[in-house]
């Protein structure tokens, strides 16, 4: 499912451990893909990871620091 909310994400030696979507902790259990694109002069950095059963696709606004839930399904 696309989503585009704000998230707040944890990170351990600048990579993501956990997310808060919605007051609700997801620890993330591994990281997949990850990329870099820009739009202007901003950088955007994406995480693809899974939280459990979920995966999830996070992108992170270097100019504000904003994370974004970006996508979310669940594997099972």
């Amino acid at each position: 499912m696309l989503i585009a909310e704000p998230v707040t994400v944890g990170l351990v030696n600048h990579m993501p451990k956990y997310v808060i979507w919605k007051g609700r902790s997801y620890p993330i259990s591994k990281i997949g893909l990850h990329h870099t694109f820009r739009e202007g002069q901003t950088l955007y950095h994406i995480f693809s990871v899974l939280a459990g059963s979920l995966f999830l696709r996070l992108r992170l606004n270097t100019d504000n620091l904003q994370w974004r839930l970006e996508e979310i399904s669940d594997n099972d």
